[in-house]
């Protein structure tokens, strides 16, 4: 099925969702409006399209309160396969195994697996920048320090008052990006401004220097800005070709091992910021840029996202066609796990007992490795065409509790 010919249904809700969050659902709107037919639901979305009774090859959930809010709506949808979107590691940002549930884009740091679903069905993808470009330059002894804040708007913290007195005795100009700061802008001393994040980008171009953390760190190294990461986990410190792998791993949110809320040393604040002047780093910038590209740029993510919407529509196909359905390869889930008690084998993931199991079944669960499909399995053991109709159920029970996953 090409992606291009698909109806694809979005369902998106408010509660919950950071700032960060309904950024990167504009980003998933704005290449699926591009390649295939998109309608949308719910208040995350200033347009509604959604047409009841209308059949949809694929639903994209983000929020799990979607599955409560609009329950009614996703049962009329059974047969269509879900594609959940998680973005943030509050409660909304998580969802159990369901029927339909045929992967999860993990965009955010949540752990999924403790509820659940299986590392194998969770598509990493990183929101991609809107802009590039090569907007460094380099003043030694600037008569103007420019710098541009990103608070993460979670609250208005200690590190934000050490951050305003040390640059308050400085020669610094401060632009701070931030629709929640604007209530502020009387209060603040005259060398610091507050725009919205509307106009992030034209304030990140005229900066000798960004301060910021997750996405915003990242879209400022792709327009060649030095940047210093401080965010919800402390002080990451000077963005380098060094330490970018580190930081990279931990999403830019703060120091590498960082807890959250984390105080911010004012002295390695100083030093931090002190050293973003102290040489030309036009070399480190532009190899920055490249290695942000290389994973968050918006080729990579239209690639990689349409890549998985096609892998799981031709899933669907398959599982729904009662002949192509035998060509699937089972595999286990990494969750999946056979115990033995008192002589006899038990099925179960984590403290939860499936069943008793036998030894046929599990000599066949021992050979779904993925390599073979279900009637090369069946053909191996010598199955006939009853025993496989047989087999295929029991497989997929296994599969609508993400105890065995297939693959085409």
């Amino acid at each position: 099925m090409l992606v291009e010919h698909l109806l694809i249904l979005y369902i998106g809700m408010k509660d919950g969702l950071d700032v960060c969050s309904r950024e990167i659902s504009q980003s998933l709107q704005q290449v699926l409006s591009a390649c295939c037919e998109l309608h949308l639901l719910g208040d995350l979305f200033s347009e509604q399209s959604y047409q009841k009774g209308q059949m949809y090859g694929l639903v994209i959930v983000q929020n799990s309160l979607c599955f409560i809010h609009y329950k009614e709506c996703l049962s009329q949808l059974a047969k269509s396969p879900v594609l959940f979107v998680s973005t943030t590691e509050e409660l909304s940002g998580y969802v159990a195994p369901l029927k339909n549930l045929y992967g999860v884009i993990n965009m955010g740091e949540a752990s999924l697996s403790v509820l659940g679903i299986p590392e194998e069905m969770q598509f990493r993808l990183y929101c991609p920048v809107e802009s590039t470009g090569n907007y460094y330059f380099y003043e030694q002894q600037p008569e103007v320090c420019r710098i541009v804040y990103c608070p993460t708007g979670n609250s208005i913290r200690e590190n934000d008052f050490k951050f305003l007195t040390f640059l308050g005795q400085t020669n610094a100009s401060l632009t701070i990006v931030s629709d929640e700061y604007a209530c502020l802008r009387k209060a603040l001393p005259p060398f610091v401004t507050i725009v919205p994040r509307s106009s992030r980008f034209s304030a990140y171009k005229k900066a000798h220097l960004v301060v910021a953390s997750r996405l915003d760190a990242v879209r400022a190294l792709a327009l060649c800005k030095p940047c210093v990461v401080m965010g919800d986990y402390g002080l990451g410190g000077l963005v380098t070709s060094e330490n970018y792998v580190q930081l990279q791993s931990v999403h830019f949110k703060g120091r590498k091992g960082g807890s959250f809320g984390e105080s911010v040393s004012p002295v390695l604040l100083e030093s931090v910021i002190r050293k973003v002047f102290a040489f030309d780093r036009r070399e480190d910038v532009l190899a920055l840029q490249k290695q942000v590209l290389a994973i968050y740029g918006k080729h990579v993510f239209k690639t990689k996202l349409l890549q998985e919407i096609e892998r799981i529509t031709n899933m669907s196909t398959y599982m729904n066609n009662r002949q192509k359905r035998l060509l699937l390869k089972p595999c286990l889930s990494s969750l999946f796990a056979v115990e033995e008690l008192d002589g006899k084998s038990y099925l179960k993931r984590g403290l939860i007992c499936f069943e008793e199991l036998d030894q046929e079944m599990i000599d066949l669960l021992d050979q779904c490795d993925g390599a073979v499909s279900i009637q090369e399995l069946a053909e191996r053991n010598g199955y006939d065409r009853e025993d496989l109709e047989i087999l295929w159920s029991n497989l997929y029970e296994l599969w609508k509790e993400k105890l065995i996953l297939f693959s085409l």
